[in-house]
């Protein structure tokens, strides 16, 4: 049973307002009333969590049905608040869509007996039913009870404001245990945008965020699962002491929303990530399918059953043999446009027509998952996916619960914004045991990058995309996997990943040393290493880029990035075998390398910090996994840091450009190196 204590703040005296004036101030300190919404921002350039001023910057999908911007994040208010008790109510059952009734509800008042109303649920347990309005103190707008709107129990809570926002929150001086659970809740986005809702463990700094955008013509009932989007500080989710939701309508408001049903539900064991490969094109035959089939990994394609072998496309013997490998072929019903624009009639055609094909062919697993042309529903889109189908998915930014207790509006990503989201979406899956679905577009050569046009993906960044999905450990599952049981709640109790044994005596035997120089751009002779870590140290006499590649196969062919004269070091994996570096510079350089003998003695213990300025490394480290480093960087160039572990394994931990002040996981193991890549001064807390 979850509690919370009586409200000890009178809502009049809880107004804030909420708007786009409250910047950042000038030393960059986070202002302690807002947090800004805006909708044109920055895009984000790295794979996670915002810390310094806490906020989520803009994303901008751009697809060819229209541009999805992920606006700027808010709090909304500084103040803590007091709530009175509340019952959790548990209830048994694993259902993963909460598809209780027709899907024809009206607005009118139900009877108990016709109690839940979708899109409530009646599994998880309640942490909020808002019976009591004085449960929530609202910071922005105007709150009043919804009895005609209530999804469970005889009332539910309409919010309204003058503002772009609404914003209220619910405290527990306590704290409640969200620890190994996903909140969850029903909304009715009546003039809404965004969702947004902020975990706050124990306290302001230590906060997870939870970031959704409303589907484009939805104005009615969705249920919300709040995977979080960004992480600020390291976050205790067994001591979460408020949840603060702050709901975005139109940049002029006002903005109104009503809220019923908020809950929390186990996770899995692990996170989970489903890749759907958009139209079954070229390019998803040539380069995705081999690349999954090497990983036996399933995956989801959505296609326009109408353009099905036409040109560029599968045909049915291609798919057929996809679906014998465990893949989902699923209605994508594209050239039929945005369905809210249609009538309902029409849509209620071209979704039953789009199932009823799929499942002739043989696809009826499939058939049975539905993702939404333009990205866009409307009431009666989303009624009539209910009615015709057990999944529905369509951009909404965030991570999502595994299995989703929303289960006809899914939230997906696009994958080709690997560096702007895609990467801290993967990560924080994998931390908290969520469920990411990635778009993936075309995928195109890297030396064709330059002149592609439209959403495509270089095949290195595709390739670099599917790694980092099987380096932070999550399952690849497809659409059916979440209605047919496949993902399993947890028990709320999982255990972390097992502590690897700490080896003793040599890691690693000393290897072969070579050493170059040269003037200028070249390439070096074939030289040999061998199987584990590499560590070079340069000197380079030019003005410009000095960059150092090493060709041969190995996880990462990054050595040294840095520009003007200066020296410094690197660190990096290999597999073993002969290798050449390639060399860009307009000056003078001297590169040494070497594979020194590592003992189990060389290991630093954590938790431990270390500064420098321009290229240098890390290491070796000895780790238990779930790292977690706090960085900065006062550069105005690229700033990187690689993982690598004794066994050659990569993983990309900050990928980003200027100056930097943020936090990052790294899921470490055993013996480690950080390798860094800076223009300028750093400091890394590891710990």
């Amino acid at each position: 049973m979850l509690t919370a204590l009586g409200a000890s703040i009178p809502l009049a005296g809880c107004t804030e307002s909420l708007s786009g004036d409250e910047e950042e101030n000038e030393s960059g300190e986070e202002n302690d009333s807002t947090e800004t919404a805006t909708e044109n921002g920055t895009n984000e350039t790295d794979e996670e969590e915002s810390e310094e001023t806490e906020t989520e910057t803009t994303e901008t999908e751009n697809e060819s049905d229209g541009n999805e911007t992920v606006d700027n994040e808010s709090d909304g208010g500084g103040n803590e608040t007091e709530t009175n008790e509340t019952d959790g109510n548990e209830t048994d059952g694993n259902e993963t869509d909460g598809n209780e009734t027709d899907g024809n509800e009206t607005d009118e008042g139900a009877s108990d007996a016709e109690l839940p109303r979708w899109p409530a649920i009646e599994y998880g347990e309640v942490v909020s039913d808002f019976e009591s309005l004085g449960d929530w103190v609202v910071h922005t707008g105007v709150p009043e009870a919804a009895s005609e709107e209530a999804r469970t129990g005889s009332q539910a809570i309409a919010v309204e404001s003058e503002d772009d926002a609404a914003v209220m929150a619910m405290g527990f001086p306590d704290g409640i245990d969200l620890e190994n659970w996903t909140l969850s809740m029903a909304i009715k986005a009546e003039s809404a945008r965004r969702v947004v809702m902020e975990v706050i463990a124990p306290e302001r700094g230590t906060h997870l965020t939870a970031n959704r955008i409303v589907p484009e013509g939805l104005d009615d009932w969705f249920r919300v699962d709040f995977g979080y989007t960004s992480k600020h500080g390291t976050p205790d989710l067994t001591n979460v002491t408020e949840l603060r939701l702050t709901v975005f309508g139109p940049e002029d408001g006002p903005t109104r929303f009503v809220a019923d049903d908020l809950r929390r539900t186990q996770t899995p064991d692990n996170g989970k990530a489903i890749l759907a490969f958009y139209g079954g094109i070229e390019s998803h035959r040539e380069v995705a399918i081999p690349n999954l089939a090497e990983r036996e990994w399933p995956a989801a394609l959505p296609i326009d059953p109408r353009a099905i072998g036409s040109s560029g496309r599968m045909g049915v013997e291609e798919l057929t043999e996809l679906r014998d490998r465990g893949w989902d072929v699923c209605s994508h019903p594209a050239n039929a446009g945005a369905l809210p624009e249609r009538p309902p009639e029409q849509q209620r055609d071209i979704i039953e027509n789009g199932q009823e094909f799929l499942a002739d062919q043989g696809f009826e697993d499939g058939a049975r998952h539905f993702f939404a042309p333009d990205d866009r529903m409307s009431r009666e889109t989303v009624e009539i996916v209910r009615d015709v189908h057990e999944s529905g998915f369509l951009f909404g930014y965030n991570p999502t619960a595994a299995p989703p207790t929303g289960i006809h509006t899914v939230s997906t990503f696009w994958g080709m914004a690997l560096h702007d989201g895609v990467r801290r979406q993967i990560n924080l899956a994998d931390q908290y045991n969520q469920l990411v679905v990635i778009r993936v577009p075309r995928i195109v050569a890297d030396d064709a990058a330059e002149d592609a046009s439209g959403e495509f993906m270089p095949v290195s960044d595709f390739e670099e995309l599917v790694n980092h999905i099987e380096q932070r450990g999550l399952d690849v599952v497809t659409p059916s996997a979440l209605v047919d049981g496949g993902i399993d709640a947890g028990d709320g109790d999982s255990e972390s990943s097992e502590t690897p044994e700490r080896e003793e005596g040599t890691l690693l035997e000393a290897g072969p040393s070579h050493e170059f120089e040269g003037s200028g751009s070249g390439s070096t002779g074939e030289f040999d290493l061998q199987a584990g870590i590499a560590l070079a140290s340069f000197e380079h006499g030019g003005s410009g880029e000095f960059v150092v590649e090493v060709q041969g196969e190995l996880p990462n062919e990054l050595v040294v990035s840095t520009a003007g004269s200066g020296s410094g070091e690197s660190a990096f994996a290999v597999g073993g075998g002969s290798y050449t570096l390639e060399v860009e510079a307009d000056g003078d350089w001297t590169i040494e390398i070497e594979q020194p003998e590592v003992h189990s003695d060389d290991l630093a213990e954590l938790p431990t910090e270390a500064s420098g300025s321009g290229s240098s490394y890390i290491g070796p480290l000895w780790t238990e996994g779930g790292v977690s480093l706090q960085a900065t960087h006062d550069g105005s160039g690229e700033f990187i840091v690689d993982g690598y572990d004794t066994e050659g394994n990569w993983e990309q931990v900050i990928y980003d450009e200027g100056e930097f002040d943020n936090n990052r996981s790294y899921s470490a193991g055993g013996a480690v190196w950080l390798n860094v890549e800076a223009d300028g001064d750093w400091t890394i807390s590891i710990e």
